[in-house]
């Protein structure tokens, strides 16, 4: 008996011991992470912002992984106060992600408790223009659900330019178009069957034509050859003339294009008397609803303006995940959802919809396949086949 008890004390102490290792193999300690967190952004130098635009986002915020040495969940918290110090920080959002978009009307709320405006009229206590100020960003990342207990890291304050694009005094009303025509603009040609038609506001004119290298002359009334205004009449106002146009010689004076041939913004500015022209360049689509995904990396999908005003893309679209327009490249600030472009009066085919995200991306509910998507700035339509 008394060996039976010895054995079975024996045993005891064996699995107390095993217990024990097994016990102390599951627990873990976090630690925090010695790279820390940080942003992967490459902020802009300012942040432009219009109440015509809220629902744009206005900065993606990226920052890196961070690795508590432990198997827990980590939560991201996106800051954001109008001090350094962060003595009353905002939280804009909490991921488990390592990205956070931000909204113009979210900018917005902080330039209001900034006492920005966009009254031309107004100014701060220093007499500048009281449209700019400084918001500061940083992120918050934490263990578990953030209790006393919980490994964390704070990020680098990124202080941010905010700045309210000021309305414009009023002119008085609207002004008269004027017009373009001549071989160098290649939609028009020497006739009154299809003038380049320049829209005017506020005593500034502008048109997206196609330029190839010949002549063409500025015309005050549609079908009056007597109206016309040419590259002398424009000297002679004072105006300074962008370099690739340079007086044709030809007897009449007309403007000569000698610049790269293709489409063109052509503005003439009655106010500051200039006449500037600017290359067309594409729109992007970017997201997970079109071949290109969420990054800049090639190849982007480019949205390439064809003619005048219309852009094109022929790509495929699978039917699932969401997308949004950019018009500058790599930069996520120049981005169109779906309701800015509804706001600006566009109309959009049936086999788009407002993805619903939270970004109010496009998405396309048509059939999955192969199509030709066009933007038409002038008429303000977006369609595909």
């Amino acid at each position: 008996m008394k060996k039976t008890i010895l054995i079975y004390g024996a045993f005891l102490a064996l699995f107390g011991l095993i217990s024990c290792d097994e016990e102390d193999y599951l627990v873990f300690t976090a630690q925090p992470d010695p790279e820390g967190v940080n942003f992967e952004n490459s902020f802009s130098s300012q942040y432009l912002l219009s109440e015509d635009t809220g629902t744009n986002i206005a900065e993606r915020f990226f920052w890196n992984p961070v690795d508590f040495d432990a198997p827990v969940n980590i939560t991201y918290d996106l800051e954001a106060s109008l001090d350094s110090e962060f003595t009353t920080p905002v939280i804009l959002g909490s991921t488990s992600a390592t990205n956070q978009a931000v909204t113009v009307d979210q900018m917005l709320e902080f330039a209001e408790d900034l006492g920005l405006d966009d009254d031309p009229a107004t100014t701060g206590e220093d007499g500048l223009p009281n449209n700019t100020g400084q918001v500061y960003f940083r992120i918050h990342a934490y263990s578990g659900t953030g209790a006393a207990n919980s490994v964390e890291v704070y990020s680098d304050a990124a202080p941010l330019t905010l700045r309210i694009i000021e309305q414009a005094p009023s002119t008085g009303g609207g002004c008269a178009s004027i017009y373009v025509v001549g071989a160098a603009a290649v939609d028009a040609g020497w006739e009154w069957s299809s003038p380049i038609e320049f829209f005017c506001d506020g005593d500034v004119y502008t048109a997206r034509i196609e330029l190839t290298n010949d002549t063409f002359r500025f015309f005050e009334i549609e079908g009056d050859w007597a109206s016309g205004l040419n590259y002398t009449y424009f000297e002679e106002e004072g105006f300074t003339i962008d370099e690739n146009f340079v007086n044709a010689a030809d007897g009449d004076s007309n403007f000569s294009f000698v610049g790269t041939p293709g489409i063109y913004e052509v503005v003439v500015d009655s106010n500051e008397k200039t006449i500037t022209l600017t290359p067309s360049t594409p729109y992007y689509l970017v997201g997970d609803g079109v071949p290109t995904g969420w990054n800049w990396d090639e190849p982007v999908v480019n949205v390439v303006e064809t003619s005048a005003y219309i852009r094109t893309a022929t790509l495929e679209f699978s039917g699932t995940g969401a997308f949004r327009v950019f018009t500058s490249f790599n930069d996520w600030n120049s981005g169109i959802n779906y309701p800015s472009f509804e706001e600006m009066g566009y109309t959009i085919d049936g086999n788009f919809e407002n993805a619903g995200d939270g970004d109010s991306n496009f998405t396309f509910v048509g059939t999955p396949g192969t199509y030709t998507m066009t933007i038409n700035t002038l008429e303000r339509t977006i369609s595909v086949e």
